[in-house]
């Protein structure tokens, strides 16, 4: 019992950032990158405390693309694939890493885990087909979402959409 009450207090307000976030006036506009990425580190301090063992995060953002504007809960249908294919189907430590990159004027989101992979489980699901279908509509073919597996191990999803919008 000793320090549940401190965690479930911590909890709570990380659920009540998360929402507050995410329900925000248009939660699928844009937004900062930044900010992006701060309400998927949100997310997965809450699937932390679910697989406090397993779940390791690694968050890679330039400084100089944390302004870009990207469409909101962008990562997060791909964040939510890595934590229930990647670690809550492993019971090893996961990794899941969000990276992102500038490369010939694109911006590049990146979101891999190191978990067992769903090799031959599942091809492009809803959550897949749903980012890409919002890329789609949003940017046409200047964009583009891959997803696959990883070699023997682990799930990578790459975003790409036309660089240089900051906020």
């Amino acid at each position: 019992m000793t320090g549940k009450a401190d965690r479930a207090e911590q909890m709570i307000q990380t659920i009540s950032r998360f929402y507050r976030h995410s329900l925000a006036d248009h939660p699928t506009g844009d937004v900062s990158l930044e900010d992006e990425i701060d309400l998927q580190e949100h997310y997965l301090a809450i699937e932390a405390v679910r697989f406090p063992e397993r779940l390791r995060i690694k968050v890679d953002l330039p400084p100089e693309l944390a302004r870009y504007q990207v469409p909101g809960m962008i990562l997060q249908p791909l964040v939510e694939n890595s934590v229930k294919y990647g670690v809550s189907a492993s019971r090893k430590p996961v990794t899941i890493t969000i990276a992102a990159r500038e490369e010939y004027g694109r911006l590049v989101l990146t979101v891999s885990d190191d978990g067992p992979g769903t090799a031959g489980e599942h091809g492009f699901g809803i959550g897949l087909a749903n980012v890409r279908d919002r890329l789609q509509a949003r940017f046409g073919k200047d964009a583009s979402l891959t997803a696959g597996p990883d070699g023997e191990r682990g799930w990578t999803s790459i975003i790409r959409i036309p660089g240089g919008r900051h906020g």
